[in-house]
Order: C-alpha cells, then structure tokens, then sequence
C-alpha cells in the first residue's frame, strides 16, 4: 500500500511562503535604495505585504473551518457559507489596493499587481517541488 503524497501543513507553508518572501524583500532592497523613488519597486513592495496579508487571512479562515468541521459546529451549508464569507474581503482588499494604486503617481499597478500574486507563486512552485522531489525519490528507490 502506497502512502499518500506529502502535502505540507497550511501553516508551515505560509510560514515557508513567508520566508521566501522576506527574501525576496530583502533582495528587492537594493532597487529600492539605488532607486528610492521607482513607483514599480514601490508598488511591488506594497502588493507583496497586502499579498502576505491575504495568504494570512486565508490561513486563519481555513484553520477555523477546519476547527468548525472536526468539533462538529458546522454542517456543509454553513461551512460553505462560512469559505464564501471569507472570501469577499479577501478580493476587496485586493480591488482596494489597486484601485488606490492607480490614483497614486508613487505606485504602479503591474507592481502591486505583481506583488500581490507573489505569496500564490511562491506557494504554488514550493509545493510543486516537494512533490517533485518526493516522488523522483520514490520512484528512484522503486527502479533500484
């Protein structure tokens, strides 16, 4: 019998997507001390924490729901209701901040554009990989 692929915990990868991010950050740094004014590097900085802010509220409601499921509090309507809930916030921050984005001259859109996809990237490749990486190792253990 076969056990099933290693899928991280949800809040050890967002503390992995947090991690990389920081140093992603950190790597951004320099542009944004050689050029302090660049509305690109200004906008990607600030779509990166309102991304990390919305991973995080994810991360809270999905923890939640699945306190909700296992103690029996809510049946499958009202935890749908309760992931549907969640999720309006969520995108109206992201409309919220683009929106201001484009208002503001010291902010680019694509910036904050690509800085709140940032956390869904980071998040999306490291799994990817750890699947990877599990079953090329499996499978190498398989062909010896």
């Amino acid at each position: 019998m076969e056990r099933p692929a290693p899928i991280r915990d949800i809040n050890q990868q967002f503390s992995r997507t947090t991690r990389i991010m920081g140093l992603i950050g950190a790597l951004t740094l320099p542009g944004t001390i050689l050029y302090p004014g660049d509305p690109l590097i200004l906008g990607f900085l600030v779509g990166a924490i309102f991304g990390l802010l919305n991973v995080f509220f994810l991360v809270r409601r999905v923890n939640t729901l699945s306190d909700l499921m296992l103690n029996k509090k809510a049946d499958n309507k009202k935890a749908k209701f309760f992931m549907q809930a969640g999720v309006w916030p969520r995108f109206g921050m992201v409309v919220a901040i683009c929106a201001f984005a484009s208002q503001v001259s010291f902010l680019s859109v694509a910036g904050v554009g690509a800085g709140l996809l940032m956390p869904t990237v980071i998040t999306v490749v490291d799994a990817n990989l750890a699947l990877y990486r599990y079953y090329a190792a499996h499978d190498a253990v398989d062909k010896i």
